[in-house]
């Protein structure tokens, strides 16, 4: 649904999918910063996601102790269960499947500190070319301020974050403000935000977007930071 009023928007360009996450070298850092920001700024809670789901990776070719990522996968099984096993990829153009494959769960919400604890619990996780384990979580949300502690008017799109906690835990904001202009308002707004943010908060991915004249799409503008 295209909106009438513009707004500022917060987002990676396609060139960068994610950016670290605060702590992200140790999962249950992360964590806790990615709860204390749900919490203080947002309308959901930690134990309120979208959806929450677990992959574990077998050794791509060429990675050292390929038995450490079949274990791994193996231990996963028994905590949860079986999962959805399918070919990373595809050869092209013949079609032919990898011989990496990767292990899928989706999981149950009263599941979440479950999976958050086996990852914690089994730090370092090896180094492999993809995982060996990861666990992606999703959130949507309205913002709210943390000093008032109300939710911001007229926010007509809902924002997000997406996480993945790894052997580096990374993130994908996608966070909509409802300013028309990057005024004083806005920047006290980014001000009070800014030590809740789970994430290093980075300017240059700030945009304005308007709705077109036929009110089709957005165009978006960089926003220049006084």
């Amino acid at each position: 649904m295209i909106t009438d009023r513009p707004f500022i928007f917060y987002t990676l360009p396609k060139s960068r999918t994610t950016q670290q996450l605060n702590g992200g070298r140790k999962i249950e850092k992360a964590w806790n910063n990615v709860c204390n920001f749900l919490t203080n700024c947002t309308t959901t809670k930690p134990n309120q996601p979208t959806r929450i789901s677990l992959t574990a990776y077998t050794a791509f070719q060429g990675d050292p102790n390929p038995e450490i990522a079949v274990k791994i996968i193996q231990e996963t099984k028994l905590l949860f269960d079986s999962g959805q096993t399918e070919p990373v990829s595809y050869a092209y153009p013949s079609g032919i499947p990898d011989k990496q494959t990767k292990t899928e769960w989706d999981i149950e919400t009263n599941d979440l500190q479950k999976g958050i604890d086996y990852l914690v619990k089994g730090q370092p996780w090896p180094k492999f070319t993809f995982g060996p384990i990861e666990l992606f979580i999703t959130f949507y949300f309205n913002l709210i301020d943390p000093i008032t502690k109300t939710e911001f008017p007229n926010q007509n799109n809902k924002s997000s974050l997406m996480i993945w906690l790894s052997r580096n835990c990374v993130c994908s904001p996608d966070l909509y403000f409802p300013f028309e202009q990057a005024d004083e308002n806005f920047k006290q707004t980014i001000k009070n935000l800014e030590p809740f943010l789970p994430f290093k908060f980075e300017e240059k991915y700030l945009r304005l977007g308007r709705p077109n004249k036929a009110k089709t799409q957005y165009t978006f503008t960089k926003i220049i930071m006084d």
